[in-house]
């Protein structure tokens, strides 16, 4: 089993144990994963320099762009397919990614107690994934570990993409 399979097999037996998803498969779409495609250069141009700083955090936001990007997907995919990563950033900057996700386009009052649930499962699953990271034995530093990071931030995209598919209601199953 690939490192990034055994990443998403044990944050996807997380996430479920905190109910945030059902039994099944990790549910996203092609146009998600193509999203992902187009939106992760810009992404890990923010991301990277942050990692060493703040790996929980760029880990959680990598799982809020899933999040977005599943809510518009949900609403009018036509309409939102285009949009850039700057969209995603929002004005203030990756910083504050989270609250712009959270407040303006999932439109969560960002102290309700949904968005406060949402940021704790999402700070629960980046921890989670950076501890993967840690325990993996894969050197620090070398070309395996920058792999091995950019499986953990699809992987985390991919969550979070799920759980806001999730919470929109949609159910799944295996084909």
């Amino acid at each position: 089993m690939s490192f990034k399979e055994t990443l998403s097999a044990q944050l996807l037996q997380l996430a479920r144990q905190k109910g945030l998803l059902p039994e099944g498969d990790l549910p996203i779409s092609p146009d998600m994963e193509q999203m992902w495609t187009r939106l992760a250069p810009e992404f890990l141009a923010d991301a990277v320099p942050e990692f060493n700083g703040y790996p929980e955090v760029v880990l959680a936001w990598a799982a809020y762009l899933g999040a977005a990007v599943a809510w518009g997907w949900d609403a009018d995919w036509d309409a939102f397919k285009s949009k850039d990563y700057a969209f995603f950033r929002g004005p203030q900057g990756f910083d504050y990614m989270d609250e712009h996700i959270t407040a303006d386009i999932l439109a969560m009052p960002l102290e309700s107690d949904a968005a406060r649930f949402l940021a704790d499962a999402l700070r629960s699953l980046a921890t989670a994934a950076h501890s993967i990271l840690l325990h993996s034995g894969i050197e620090a530093g070398s070309q395996d570990a920058f792999k091995a990071v950019l499986a953990a931030l699809e992987t985390m995209y991919s969550l979070g993409a799920a759980i806001q598919l999730h919470r929109l209601g949609y159910k799944w199953s295996k084909a």
